[in-house]
C-alpha cells in the first residue's frame, strides 16, 4: 500500500510541476509535458533514464520523419498514418518502440496545427525535455530503504544464530537430528534474505553508491552461506549415534554463532576449525562401519563448515575494498 501512495505521489508531483513549468514558458500544448513526466517515471531511477533514452530517440524520429512527410505530402490523416507505419518498425529496431505513443501525440500537434515551423518543433521539443527532466528529478526524491536493509540485517544474523546453535543443541545432546528441528528456521531465513536481496537491487537501481553495493554483496554472502547451513543440516540428519567428536563441534558451532558479524574476518575461527580437523584426523580409526560412516559425515560438516568461513572471510575483504574506493 505504501508503495502505491509514494507512486501516486511522484504521479501528482511530476505532472504538476511539468505542466507548470510549460506554461510558465508560455509552450503550447503544456499538458502534454504533464503526460512525458506520467509515462517516463519508473519503479527505479535506471529505468526512467532507460526510457528517457528511448523516448529522446523516439522524438526526434518522429519528429524528423512527420515533418518531411507532412511538407511534402500535407497534413492529412492518412499522412499521420503513414508517419506510424514508417516510424513505429524503426523504432522498435532501435528498441525504442515502447515510446511512440508519446511522440505520436507530439506529431498530433503538428497536425492540428497545419505546420512543421522551427518553433512548433521546439516547442515538442522543451515540451519532452521539461516532462522528463521533472520526472527525473522527482524520482531522485524517492526515499531510500537503507534503514529496512540494516534491520534485515540484524534479523539475517539472528535467524542464523539460531539455526547454529539449534545443530549445537542437537549434537551436544546426541538426540537424533529431525528435519523438524531446523527446517522451520532454514525457511525464515532463507525467506528474510531474498526480501534483503530484493530491496538491495532496488536500492542499487535508484543510488548506485558504496552502501548500496555493499548491502547487495552483503545479501549475497549470506545467501551462499544459507546454502552451507542446507548442506549442513543434511549432514547432521545421518548423525544417529553420539561420538566423542559431536561435543567439540557444538561448540566450535556456537563458537560461530557469536561471530557471525561481518566485520569479523573470522581468522581465530578458521584456526579454531583448523585444529579440530586435525584433532579429527589424529583421533583414534574407526573399528566398524558404523563409525566409519559417522566420521566421513562429521567430515563432510567440517568441509561445509570451511565453506561458510571462507565466504566470510571473502565478503569481509571485498567489502574493505569497496570502501576504500
Amino acid at each position: 500500500m505504501t508503495l502505491h501512495l509514494i507512486k501516486a505521489l511522484k504521479y501528482g508531483v511530476a505532472t504538476f510541476f511539468a505542466i507548470f513549468l510549460a506554461q510558465w514558458l508560455h509552450l503550447d500544448y503544456a499538458v502534454s509535458a504533464g503526460i512525458i513526466a506520467i509515462l517516463t517515471l519508473a519503479d527505479t531511477n535506471q529505468q526512467t533514464v532507460h526510457y528517457i533514452g528511448n523516448i529522446s530517440l523516439a522524438m526526434v524520429l518522429s519528429l524528423t520523419v512527420a515533418s518531411l512527410l507532412f511538407y511534402y505530402l500535407g497534413f492529412t490523416v492518412w499522412v499521420f498514418a503513414l508517419y506510424l507505419l514508417i516510424t513505429y518498425p524503426l523504432a522498435a529496431w532501435m528498441k525504442s518502440g515502447n515510446a511512440i505513443a508519446p511522440c505520436a501525440v507530439s506529431v498530433s500537434h503538428l497536425l492540428l496545427d497545419q505546420t512543421v515551423a522551427f518553433p512548433d518543433l521546439m516547442n515538442e521539443f522543451l515540451l519532452l525535455i521539461i516532462g522528463t527532466g521533472i520526472a527525473l528529478l522527482v524520482n531522485f526524491l524517492q526515499p531510500s530503504h537503507q534503514k529496512e536493509m540494516a534491520q534485515l540485517k540484524e534479523a539475517i544474523e539472528d535467524r542464523m544464530r539460531t539455526v547454529l546453535c539449534s545443530y549445537a543443541d542437537q549434537l551436544d545432546r546426541g538426540t537424533f537430528f529431525e528435519q523438524d528441528h531446523f527446517v522451520l528456521a532454514l525457511h525464515e531465513l532463507s525467506q528474510l534474505i531474498q526480501d534483503g536481496q530484493g530491496l538491495a537491487a532496488r536500492e542499487n537501481a535508484n543510488r548506485m553508491n558504496q552502501d548500496t553495493l555493499y548491502f547487495k554483496q552483503y545479501f549475497a554472502m549470506r545467501q551462499a552461506q544459507s546454502n552451507v547451513l542446507y548442506q549442513i543440516a543434511e549432514s547432521l540428519q545421518r548423525l544417529d549415534q553420539k561420538t566423542s567428536q559431536h561435543q567439540d563441534l557444538a561448540q566450535f558451532l556456537i563458537n560461530v554463532s557469536e561471530q557471525l558479524n561481518e566485520r569479523n574476518p573470522a581468522l581465530g575461527l578458521s584456526a579454531e576449525l583448523d585444529q579440530l580437523i586435525k584433532t579429527y584426523r589424529e583421533s583414534e580409526l574407526p573399528q566398524t562401519r558404523k563409525e566409519f560412516e559417522l566420521r566421513a559425515t562429521l567430515f563432510a560438516i567440517l568441509t561445509d563448515c570451511k565453506k561458510f568461513l571462507k565466504l566470510k572471510k571473502n565478503f569481509y575483504y571485498e567489502s574493505n575494498f569497496i570502501y576504500s574506493h
